[in-house]
This record gives structure tokens, C-alpha cells and sequence, in this order.
């Protein structure tokens, strides 16, 4: 029997988003079908395959399998079928299906993916007392990790059989939650599975460290291309290293001429000073949302609300979940999701707005030693590319930068000076970075007690002898506030 070496060449096509990359490879499907060729289009989403298929030269078979047109039968079994049968040279699935197959069925396809695929989770569940005693059943805690009791495999996976039977409908009920499916799952894939200590509301963190199979996946098929804004320095980079792939330039590798916009890049943070959850929640005062009620006012609220007195048209908004805006009117921007990639509905806007975090929660950074111990290399750095440094470029591109021959001057707020360094050094060359926004942002580089931009204010309607009640109504601080303040500046004047 003659040896064939697995496949450990991935074909990119790296290039700015909105330069073309799909559409080169649209344009060559009809010569490499005609070919002979068989070729799996994995998408990062399932809502992309209907623009996909809109711009599919007509005459061109295709067979889009994903949850919504397998519904209710699982996809994994048709798209096996498919694979294996070859009936239709081209299909067009997801990322999530396409790496649950075994590796086996890519043999004799060219697989495309568009957009890079996670190639690592690191879940992180809070468990209450009770949802641990279900964890701890079929697991013992030994030296910061669980493991499974000796004897308890088969249990483990009727227990997420009856899981995921219930949740698809059936008359059976499962004790087993969400993140004790998931934990349980990745104790029975072996990957390790860490128990914080016990914080002061009775709950334990549970993480772990999920490696991915995807490499079996890339090995076995003919041929891969993958068409991304950027590969270098991220975790799938790293991982691409570790499992001995090299890069080759990939023949859907379109031409980009760089942006034509006049673009200017407003940091949050001053120099030099990250932007986190941390700083971003810093309470500095508080805001009426009503006349009768007021919400704590932080530094995010801040850096949002002063952005909204710089833009024009109707903004795009990238933010955490933790940074609720209550005091927002969401018709003045459009709500948009961290992961923005395939997201081509605003074009026509010239504003973007990025308040979103990226660094690594203490799970994770827990999760980052475990890797760099296990694989000797530091993947922090890696970390900061895929989840602060390239979803902030996708996203400042969601814009009319993007348009080919689009004039108008482009404005985004980013978070910090590593997001303004990153957008200038990969696509947007010729932006200007202008550091007068971030002199506003209410932040403290020693880290003192933040002042409320107000209380000068504030000030001044004690002087004029303004009551307490009439200056809550004209500035919406709060009474605490104003009471407090009204002490502070009797002193003032006594001392």
C-alpha cells in the first residue's frame, strides 16, 4: 500500500475585508466544478449562505446543509451523506458542521473556509453548591482540576444523552444543566477541566481548556483555503504551528487597493492605558433616565455619550453585553454584534463606535498558562489578536469604508491605543489617530477616585444659591449626590 502524507498546507487568501475574497472565489467555481473539482464552502454562519447563494452564477448546482434546512433532523448525518455520496459538487455549510464530521469524509474535497474558525474554547461556568453536587456525581476535584470518578464514562454520556434528548423535545427530563453539559462533554473529550476556589457567595468557577479537532479536518481534505483579513499572531496561527501547517498564497487571493476614505481614529483610553471591563464600569455619577429615577453613570456611559456628539448619520455600536446603556435611545445607533463578520447591512454609515473588552478573564488567563506550560510558547498575545484586535477591525469595516470608491470621511472610536495601532498597521495605513477624545475620557492614571464631570457644575448653582431639589432636575445627578456635594462645598467656602 503506498503512503499519502496528510494534507499540512492551508491555502490563504489574506486580504482587508470587503476587498473581494468571497467573490473571487464565486467567480471560479464554474472552471473548477467543470473540472472535476468537489468543494465544501464552510461559512461562519448560517445567515450568510442566502447571500452566498444570491451572487452564484446562475446554472450552478449547489445544496445548502445547516440547521435551518435540515430542520428538525440533525445536520451531521445528511452532511455526511453528502460528502460521501458526491451528488452535488458544491456545498455550502458551517464552520460548526463541517469540523463535527469525521475527518475521513473531506477526503477528495476541496475545502473553502471563509473566515477563520475558532480553534480553541475556553468555557468558563460560575456553579452554585447545588449545580456542583450534580457535577460532582461522576467527578472527583483533585489539585484545582476535576476528573471523571473511575467507572463513570458510560454514566457521563447517558446523562448527556437524556440532556440533549430533552432539549430537542422529548418526554424525558434532564437534572443536568447547560454548563454541566458542557463540562461534562469536554471531561469526556479529555481535555482538562479546572474548580476555582470558593468565592464568598457560595459559588466555584469551573473552566476549561477546549482544543479543537479542526486539524484532522484541514489534513484529510485535498486541498484548503481559508479567506481571512488576517492570520499572523492569532490563536489560529499558533495552533496552525503547533500542529506542523505551513501557508501557501491561495488562487482566490483578490487584489486590494487599499481604502480610499479619509479615516480618523479616535482612542477612549488616553495613551499608553488599556481599555478592560474594570475601567469601563468605573462608576463617575449618575444619570436620570426618567424624573424618577437615576442609574449609576460610568466611564463606558461616558466615552459613549460624548462619541454621539461627534458623529453624523446613525452610528454603529460594538459593545459588551455589562455595558447596558439604559440611558441610550437605541434609534439613534445600530446595535451590532462583536462578531460582525458577513455583516453588510451599513454600509452607507461613516461612524462606528468600539466599546467592546477583550482581555483575558483570571479563567482565562489560568487557561493561557495551561497552554504555554503544555506547549512551550506564550499565546497571550494570540489572545488579544482573535478576541480584542481583529473583531475591532471587522467591525470598523462594517462601514462605508468598505465601499469601493467610497469618498466620505470615515470616523471610529476605538477602545485603546493597541486597537488604533492594529487598525494602521494591517488596512487603514493612511488613517490619522487623534488623541483629543481620550483627554475627556473621565479616567484617572493613578488611579484615584474619578470626578463627576458635573460636580464643577454643580458648584456653581450653590453659589447662586440654587436648591437641591431644582439642581437634580436641571443636571440629573441624584439626591445623594447633590446632598453630599452641597457638605463638600459648604467646607469649601468655611475653610
Amino acid at each position: 500500500m503506498i503512503y499519502v502524507a496528510p494534507n499540512k498546507v492551508i491555502h490563504t487568501a489574506i486580504s482587508a475585508p470587503g476587498a473581494g475574497k468571497t467573490q473571487a472565489l464565486i467567480s471560479q467555481l464554474p472552471a473548477l466544478l467543470s473540472a472535476g473539482r468537489c468543494i465544501v464552502l464552510a461559512l461562519p454562519t448560517k445567515i450568510l449562505s442566502t447571500d452566498i447563494v444570491s451572487r452564484l452564477p446562475v446554472g450552478i448546482d449547489h445544496y445548502v446543509i445547516n440547521s435551518d434546512t435540515c430542520y428538525p433532523n440533525p445536520v451531521g448525518p445528511e452532511l455526511q451523506a453528502a460528502l460521501g455520496s458526491r451528488t452535488n459538487k458544491l456545498i455550502i455549510t458551517t464552520h460548526a458542521s463541517i469540523f463535527s464530521v469525521p475527518p475521513n469524509m473531506l477526503r477528495g474535497w476541496m475545502l473553502v473556509v471563509d473566515e477563520l474558525p475558532a480553534v480553541v474554547g475556553f468555557p468558563d461556568f460560575p456553579f452554585t453548591p447545588s449545580g456542583l453536587d450534580t457535577l460532582f456525581v461522576h467527578t472527583s476535584e483533585r489539585d484545582g482540576h476535576l476528573h471523571i470518578r473511575e467507572g463513570c464514562d458510560a454514566a457521563i454520556e447517558t446523562s448527556l444523552k437524556i440532556f440533549r434528548a430533552a432539549k430537542s423535545g422529548a418526554k424525558q427530563t434532564s437534572m443536568l444543566s447547560e454548563e454541566g453539559a458542557k463540562i461534562f462533554t469536554c471531561l469526556l473529550n479529555g481535555n482538562p477541566v479546572f474548580i476555582g476556589a470558593k468565592m464568598d457567595n457560595g459559588k466555584r468557577h469551573v473552566h476549561a481548556v477546549e482544543e479543537y479537532s479542526h486539524w484532522k479536518i484541514f489534513a484529510a481534505a485535498n486541498e484548503v483555503h481559508v479567506l481571512a483579513a488576517n492570520i499572523d499572531g492569532s490563536l489560529f496561527d499558533e495552533f496552525a504551528q503547533v500542529h506542523g501547517f505551513t501557508y501557501t498564497r491561495s488562487i482566490f487571493t483578490p487584489v486590494f487597493e487599499g481604502y480610499n476614505s479619509l479615516i480618523t481614529i479616535y482612542p477612549a483610553m488616553p495613551k499608553g492605558r488599556d481599555y478592560s471591563k474594570t475601567k469601563a464600569e468605573k462608576i463617575v455619577g449618575d444619570i436620570a433616565i426618567n424624573q424618577y429615577e437615576t442609574i449609576p453613570f460610568t466611564v463606558v456611559d461616558a466615552i459613549l455619550k460624548a462619541a454621539l456628539q461627534k458623529t453624523n448619520g446613525t452610528p454603529l455600536l460594538f459593545s459588551n453585553d455589562w455595558a447596558g446603556f439604559k440611558w441610550l435611545n437605541k434609534k439613534t445607533v445600530h446595535v451590532c454584534s462583536i462578531d460582525s463578520r458577513g455583516l453588510n447591512d451599513y454600509q452607507g454609515e461613516t461612524d462606528a463606535i468600539l466599546l467592546f473588552g477583550g482581555n483575558p478573564s483570571p479563567a482565562d488567563k489560568r487557561s493561557l498558562q495551561y497552554l504555554a506550560t503544555k506547549y512551550a510558547r506564550d499565546f497571550r498575545h494570540a489572545f488579544a489578536v482573535t478576541r480584542l484586535l481583529e473583531p475591532s477591525l471587522q467591525a470598523a469595516t462594517r462601514t462605508a469604508v468598505r465601499v469601493r470608491g467610497n469618498t466620505q470621511p470615515i470616523t471610529i472610536f476605538v477602545q485603546d491605543e493597541r486597537v488604533a495601532d492594529y487598525l494602521v498597521k494591517t488596512y487603514m495605513p493612511n488613517a490619522v489617530i487623534d488623541w483629543s477624545f481620550s483627554q475627556i475620557t473621565p479616567v484617572q492614571p493613578d488611579g484615584r477616585k474619578v470626578e463627576d464631570p458635573r460636580k464643577a457644575q454643580v458648584f456653581e448653582l450653590f453659589d447662586q444659591d440654587m436648591r437641591n431639589a431644582d439642581i437634580v432636575r436641571l443636571t440629573g445627578v441624584s439626591r445623594g449626590s447633590a446632598t453630599n456635594w452641597k457638605r463638600e462645598w459648604k467646607a469649601l467656602k468655611a475653610a
